[in-house]
């Protein structure tokens, strides 16, 4: 592929923008892997392979323009395509820089909860280190914000916007619908909430519990069928946020797997709390078989002495 950044000339070449369009049509033609279920034979990995690496040729090119351009809606075309194709390749980070650039802290926000969930369902880990400082950083790279970065006025018109949006934070923060039930959260803000709750045992003396739950295959006759493990930890997650109490808290960890976070309540108690779980999960039809550890953190466990 030997596509050349030049104008037109007599003797060969082409411009810029037919070598733009060129790109934009190989990019949309590319729709994902080749066959995936031939993936096994040989020549179709490596054909498969080749046309993944034209594919990402042209979205590395694209967002050389795009950048150099300032034009983020293509820019953010071009890395929700190639993060819906491979999702576990770490196209969310530049999406998520994408949105930051142009101040959609809330888009980016949404973007990185959703990633860190399905790294932890379906890969039982969190995303890349680079994914995580990015956001947490809150890494503006864009050059128009470095060119104004000492202009009075432009730091009172950013401040003011920053006002303006209090309303849409508190909404982000606090929501409309009804209080109920247990909070479920992605597993970097479960370990957030943990430390907090760490912080607080240090002023106000209180019992914390963490729970670790686990969903496993049922054996016996009766269970000679696979069940649906998708199906089954839905039905788990939803039968947690109505077993457990307000103030409590719970995360999925992998495929199989939740951590609760159980306030106010002694180590003693967690086994009447995993009877409740238990009943309400087989009350409601679930295949699966649970089973439970309950133990304090070192964090609370430090926090005590």
């Amino acid at each position: 592929m030997q596509w050349r950044r030049q104008e037109k000339r007599p003797g060969g070449g082409i411009t810029l923008k037919e070598r733009m369009e060129m790109l934009r049509r190989a990019n949309e033609l590319y729709t994902g892997e080749l066959l995936p279920a031939n993936q096994s034979e040989t020549w179709f990995f490596h054909k498969s392979k080749y046309y993944k690496e034209l594919y990402i040729y042209t979205v590395r090119e694209l967002e050389k323009e795009y950048v150099k351009s300032g034009d983020y809606k293509n820019r953010l075309a071009l890395y929700e395509k190639a993060a819906s194709i491979y999702p576990f390749d770490n196209w969310q980070t530049q999406l998520i820089k994408c949105n930051l650039e142009i101040y959609r802290y809330e888009e980016a926000i949404t973007i990185y909860n959703s990633t860190m969930e399905l790294y932890a369902r379906e890969l039982g880990t969190p995303p890349t280190a680079e994914m995580q400082e990015c956001f947490e950083k809150l890494v503006l790279k864009d050059e128009n914000h470095k060119k104004t970065a000492g202009n009075v006025s432009d730091w009172r018109n950013m401040d003011r916007v920053f006002m303006g949006r209090k309303n849409d934070i508190k909404k982000a923060i606090f929501g409309e619908e009804t209080v109920r039930g247990a909070y479920y959260c992605t597993y970097p803000s479960f370990v957030d909430y943990c430390r907090l709750v760490a912080r607080g045992k240090s002023r106000n003396h209180f019992e914390a519990v963490l729970m670790f739950l686990t969903l496993s295959q049922r054996e016996g006759r009766s269970s000679q069928k696979q069940m649906n493990l998708q199906d089954e930890m839905l039905l788990l997650k939803n039968v947690l946020s109505e077993s457990l109490r307000i103030g409590d808290a719970y995360t999925r960890y992998g495929n199989r797997h939740f951590i609760l976070m159980l306030v106010n309540i002694e180590k003693a108690f967690c086994s009447p709390v995993f009877a409740r779980i238990e009943s309400s999960y087989t009350k409601r039809g679930g295949k699966g078989e649970l089973w439970y550890y309950a133990d304090m953190t070192q964090e609370l466990q430090e926090t005590e002495a």
